[in-house]
């Protein structure tokens, strides 16, 4: 039996069995969607944080390294005052 020989609901059928199967392989539990759809908004929040925390990062360092280059520029031009 091909694809084009199946009726409306063995191809619906299909399909939903696929989808079961493809969630069961990845460790999500097709029975209990509320489940999963906290599942997901677990994995959102934590790239989101990690996202954030990227970004506050570099732009931590970011002014670190304008500190520094600013406090060496002051040293220099106080060094170059006093000669």
């Amino acid at each position: 039996m091909t694809l084009a020989d199946m009726t409306r609901d063995e191809l619906r059928e299909l399909i939903a069995e696929t989808v079961r199967e493809t969630l069961l392989q990845m460790g999500a539990d097709p029975a209990d969607p509320l489940e999963m759809q906290r599942d997901f908004q677990h994995l959102r929040q934590w790239r989101r944080s990690g996202e954030e925390l990227r970004s506050k990062g570099t732009l931590a360092l970011l002014g670190i390294f304008l500190s520094g280059v600013a406090g060496l520029i002051a040293v220099g031009f106080r060094d170059w005052l006093d000669k």
